[in-house]
């Protein structure tokens, strides 16, 4: 059964593919595991390493954990049970292997399908082992727990670097291939769910936003960097572009709440892009002034706390002209984290490319330190990076943004950007920002300019009355 379903999947391009040279130029590290190697893009150098080799015993034991089951202890293997079971495994992975390949944007032609196979076994049992551990670990269940923390690398907590390693785009396996395995363990009941839930439960903490209600259905997602894209994506129905030039399209997205799709239908927003192509390229924004000049211009930039489904939710208020964007957190890891999406955007054509949109909208808004100051005493960005604060925070959009190419009609945010734009060519909200700004910052100059203006006020109307008693006295 897992095989057939697994080739009724509809063909797609690979999902797990080698990032682009032009964007590893000189940001490596951002894409080069740190820990552990996992798929098929990993070279053959890197399990042989010597820092690796532990870690490769480490997936043996693994396998051996998750094929006993509840009794990991060694004196229980059975090889009468637990052998002919290793064996299924195995040959799942065997009869996997052309759709492993095809997940694959290369793989090395001298690879057998063996080799294949046990390499998928082994870093599949991996994932598993993680996923199932922290979220047994979650709900009070020892029945993973191992005492693995320090024992492989020889260092604590070193699991919080597996979780960014495995967030990596060239360092991904199959999700259905996870999905088989599982189930061949003798999970029958509710699989997809489960390995989402633990998927999440896992990556929860590195997640830059919270998470939205929609459901994410097991058979959309393709690895583990894909379910983490989908939890901080916009759910589809939320989409509505602002601009009236592409309103309308907000019924092509929704789609009904069921757990599969028709193996021949297309995401929602593949609808998107050919409504949009309708729109000429010259007519899409794609620049915004800096958050300094839109201040100016009497653009209010606030940090959204309530009702956003992620923090990509952004959002233009035309009739008091405020400019709410969901508060966001950036760590050190945030560098690599968004690099990846931004990468996996670039490689896989099916995505709606709304974190490369976000990122090219807030390096609009970051030019000078003046501008981060600004967007942090508002909420809007929260930087605990090491470093000088706004430097940081400028080069972290700058540089996402500096070999990342999208295309104009793939900008969910154009509508937004079109109506800040037309806000900041208005000339009163202009007027009343240069007034508030210049006489009511603090308390002690506003009070200056009221007792001015009362002042003034009394000595008008002192004029008037004796000019008016000069020309009609009183009888």
């Amino acid at each position: 059964m897992v095989k057939k379903a697994v080739s009724e999947r509809p063909a797609e391009p690979p999902s797990i593919c080698e990032v682009p040279k032009d964007l590893i130029e000189g940001n490596k590290g951002a894409y080069t595991p740190k820990v552990v190697g996992i798929g098929l893009l990993l070279d053959d150098s890197w399990r042989t390493s010597t820092s690796m080799v532990r870690l490769e015993r480490y997936k043996w034991c693994c396998v051996r954990k998750l094929v006993m089951g509840r009794h990991p202890d060694p004196a229980s293997w059975s090889r009468e049970v637990h052998e002919p079971l290793l064996g299924k495994c195995f040959d799942l992975m065997v009869g996997l292997v052309p759709q492993i390949r095809a997940s694959y944007s290369s793989v090395a032609s001298d690879t057998s399908s063996e080799d294949v196979a046990i390499k998928m076994l082994l870093d599949s049992c991996f994932v598993l082992h993680r996923l199932l551990k922290h979220a047994g670990k979650g709900k009070g269940n020892n029945d993973y727990d191992d005492d693995d923390w320090n024992q492989q690398l020889g260092r604590c907590w070193v699991w919080g670097t597996v979780k960014r390693d495995l967030l990596l785009l060239s360092n991904q396996v199959p999700f259905f291939v996870l999905q088989a395995l599982f189930k061949q363990l003798g999970n029958d009941r509710g699989t997809g769910d489960i390995l989402v839930n633990c998927g999440l439960q896992l990556l929860s903490s590195l997640r830059p936003g919270r998470l939205h209600n929609a459901p994410i259905i097991c058979g959309d997602v393709h690895h583990l960097l894909h379910l983490f894209y989908l939890s901080i994506d916009l759910p589809p129905r939320d989409w509505e572009p602002s601009n009236t030039k592409t309103r309308g399209i907000r019924s092509n997205l929704s789609r009904p709440p069921v757990k599969r799709r028709p193996p021949n239908s297309k995401p929602a927003h593949d609808s998107i892009s050919r409504e949009l192509l309708a729109v000429p390229e010259a007519e899409l924004t794609w620049w915004v002034p800096c958050a300094k000049e839109l201040e100016e211009a009497g653009v209010r930039i606030r940090a959204r706390r309530y009702g956003a489904k992620s923090f990509l939710d952004v959002r233009f208020r035309r009739r008091r002209g405020i400019l709410e964007i969901p508060p966001l957190e950036l760590f050190d890891y945030s560098v690599p984290l968004f690099r990846n999406l931004i990468a996996f955007e670039q490689t896989y054509p099916s995505t709606p490319g709304r974190i490369t949109a976000y990122a090219i909208f807030m390096d609009c808004l970051l030019k000078t330190p003046q501008d981060v100051r600004l967007l942090h005493q508002s909420g809007v960005l929260l930087n605990h990076m090491n470093g000088q604060r706004g430097e940081t925070a400028m080069g972290f959009f700058s540089s996402l943004c500096a070999e990342a190419h999208t295309s104009a009609d793939r900008n969910y945010l154009a509508g937004v950007m079109d109506q800040v734009l037309k806000y900041q060519k208005r000339k009163w909200p202009r007027w009343r920002a240069a007034l508030v700004s210049g006489y009511f910052t603090n308390p002690w100059v506003t009070t200056s300019v009221v007792a001015a203006v009362i002042l003034l006020t009394m000595t008008v109307l002192q004029s008037f009355y004796a000019v008016y008693g000069y020309y009609k006295p009183s009888k």
